[in-house]
């Protein structure tokens, strides 16, 4: 059983976690499909501070003797979730610079191109100037 005084900080904890969130995605410091999942286990955090006893209940649904070591085990899923899913962003971030930097390879590439035709025919326009008098 939890105590008050251990009830009342995890409210608070999760209160300034949950308002801290809100005001970065407020302030557009964190995207909103990025702070999802952060802002689900800020919500069940203070669910589960809230309504201790619900801990309780799930604890003995999974079979679990101390409700303590069910809010671990929430906790580690809650972090495994923000970590496969940090790893699939970074994934697709790390495809879109390698895009990206083959893009600018190529454009580079399609510049010096264009400047070695515009020198060539300035030269060539040059030599028939010169010709021409």
């Amino acid at each position: 059983m939890m105590t008050s005084r251990l009830q009342w900080f995890a409210i608070g904890a999760s209160l300034i976690l949950l308002i801290g969130l809100v005001d970065l995605v407020r302030k557009n410091r964190m995207a909103l499909k990025y702070a999802l999942l952060w802002l689900f286990s800020a919500v069940l955090m203070l669910i589960l501070a809230i309504f201790p006893e619900t801990l309780e209940k799930v604890s003995s649904f999974i079979g679990v003797f101390l409700p303590v070591n069910a809010l671990f085990a929430i906790l580690l899923c809650c972090g495994l979730m923000l970590m496969i899913s940090f790893s699939v962003i970074v994934s697709g971030e790390h495809r879109a610079i390698v895009r990206l930097t083959q893009e600018v390879s190529l454009l580079e590439e399609r510049v010096r191109q264009l400047e070695s035709e515009l020198a060539e025919a300035q030269e060539t326009e040059e030599k028939e100037h010169d010709l021409s008098y």
